[in-house]
């Protein structure tokens, strides 16, 4: 007979705002037994000593709070009955999927390499759902902006105020060294009426992105709902100066107020590590844009997606065990980028309906000893407006086991194989414009011939074409097109489509 195991005692107050079935990784039908064997499981993996980080203490005393409601029978009885009165018996919206490279790994006394492949995803609970949407477009008007782009710009507002539902917000502003609301944000508003002042926008002045930024905001914030999706586009084709710094800060400040910024970049001269920095501060996302006609399909994508998001606010929390050490993060579909840390919590923005987002982590892994090791364990949070829930969270635990000999034959999933090739051919765009920023001309032109060849053996002509093209300019003059560098940066992170196992569009 095995008897109840000895694990410190917490006083606990029962809080019906905690999901402690999902704390114990069980359905709200599990039997006793079943609470019971989970509550066992965890305590034992969590059971605090004198390596223990606070992390794991907090956790811990999650589980046994759990188990003390749950393994009541009369206290699981008033649980349920609270929860349901509260309306926070409903099923999930989100899933959190976790594939790592391998179950078991040979017991080396020594790092070794591991990766998990996250998938997150939207439940049938919360699909063909949509919240309203408060979106703010901010476009560049300066005197480059004259002619044609301005003209592609303009029919591409037109297109998205042709679009709106009747319980979507919209404004528009326009920017050069000043910032002009042209039409203030509410809803219903007269598209005829708002499609004539659009055309009226003429060209003129300087480019300042922060007078257009403050604009911007101020409008998202002045029209943003409780459960509406807060977003902000800005195109721009030109350079700022002095001002990136307030950009920054500005995008920070967007992301508190829950509105992310989608930034565009129309031809070659503008500054794409500012436009990057604003999207990722804010939560939101980064495109290149080569010709003006292709600003429609641009903004039509864009529209498209903002329609479809279901959870916005996500972030990932790692809590890795004390086998593991990070190395980075990066989103893989539906485009590549590294994600970096903020306050603890890796910010991931908004999830589409209509496609997951997948990511992954890079891990070193060194055992103390033979046996089972809780790697990490990874939660995604977020708010889904159309269910009007705050912090709906899911998790998943990675747990490896290590053994005295290497398992033979054991295969990495391919779908992970095809995440790391394309990733690897990510950084090596990288790593060449930094070699190129240190005058390392030879370096950065084998590894662009490098990557060319990588890339047309996944079929990625065009692209290898235009790396083999700057290979040859860097040799000759040391320096890359301005067209060049973008082509490559933005084309390199859109090798996002991974293998059928992890589509779901």
């Amino acid at each position: 007979m095995i008897s109840e195991p000895h694990f410190p005692v917490f006083e606990v107050k029962m809080q019906v705002e905690k999901d402690y079935y999902a704390i114990l990784g069980l359905s709200e039908a599990a039997t006793a037994q079943e609470i019971k064997k989970a509550y066992r499981r965890l305590a034992r993996r969590y059971h605090p000593d004198a390596d223990t980080d606070e992390e794991d203490v907090a956790h811990f005393r999650e589980i046994q709070e759990a188990y003390d409601v749950l393994g009541d029978p009369d206290q699981r009885e008033a649980y349920d009955r609270w929860r349901e009165i509260e309306g926070l018996d409903q099923k999930p919206a989100l899933i959190l999927r976790a594939t790592p490279s391998y179950q078991t790994l040979a017991y080396l006394g020594e790092e070794q390499a591991f990766y998990v492949l996250l998938e997150i995803m939207p439940t049938s609970e919360i699909k063909g759902k949509r919240p309203p949407l408060n979106l703010c477009l901010v476009l560049d008007r300066s005197t480059s902006m004259q002619g044609e782009r301005l003209q592609k710009a303009k029919d591409a507002a037109s297109y998205i105020i042709d679009r709106l539902s009747e319980d979507d917000i919209f404004s528009l502003v326009v920017f050069s060294d000043k910032a002009e609301t042209v039409l203030s944000g509410r809803q219903r508003p007269n598209k005829a009426l708002a499609k004539s002042v659009v055309s009226t926008i003429g060209s003129w002045g300087g480019t300042e992105i922060l007078q257009g930024l403050l604009a911007g905001l101020s409008e998202g914030e002045k029209c943003r709902l409780p459960n509406s999706i807060n977003h902000l586009i800005l195109l721009t084709d030109g350079q700022t100066y002095g001002d990136e710094e307030g950009c920054l800060e500005q995008a920070e400040i967007a992301r508190q107020r829950q509105i992310s910024i989608t930034t565009l970049g129309l031809g070659a001269d503008w500054n794409d590590e500012l436009l990057d920095q604003i999207a990722a501060r804010s939560g939101g996302t980064s495109a290149y844009i080569d010709s003006p006609t292709k600003i429609m399909e641009v903004f039509r994508d864009k529209i498209h997606s903002l329609r479809s998001v279901l959870a916005r606010e996500l972030v990932l929390t790692l809590r890795l065990g004390k086998e593991a050490k990070l190395r980075e993060v990066f989103r893989v579909s539906p485009y590549i980028t590294r994600i970096e840390e903020q306050g603890g919590v890796f910010p991931l923005g908004m999830l589409e309906s209509h496609k997951g987002d997948v990511f992954l982590v890079d891990m070193l892994v060194s055992p103390q000893s033979v046996g089972q090791h809780r790697l990490v364990r990874v939660e995604a949070v977020g708010d889904i407006p159309v269910l009007a829930r705050q912090k709906e969270r899911a998790w998943q635990e990675i747990i490896v086991n290590f053994t005295e000999e290497p398992i033979p034959d054991q295969q990495v999933p391919s779908a992970i194989v095809g995440a790391l090739g394309k990733l690897a051919i990510f950084r090596m765009q990288e790593k060449a414009l930094i070699e190129l920023g240190r005058g390392e001309t030879d370096l950065a032109t084998q590894r662009l011939e490098t990557m060319a060849t990588r890339l047309i053996n996944i079929g990625e002509i065009e692209l290898a074409r235009a790396a083999l093209l700057e290979a040859g300019r860097i040799a000759k003059t040391g320096q890359l097109s301005p067209e060049g560098r973008k082509k490559i940066k933005y084309g390199t992170r859109s090798l996002s489509i991974l293998p059928r196992e992890v589509r779901h569009d």
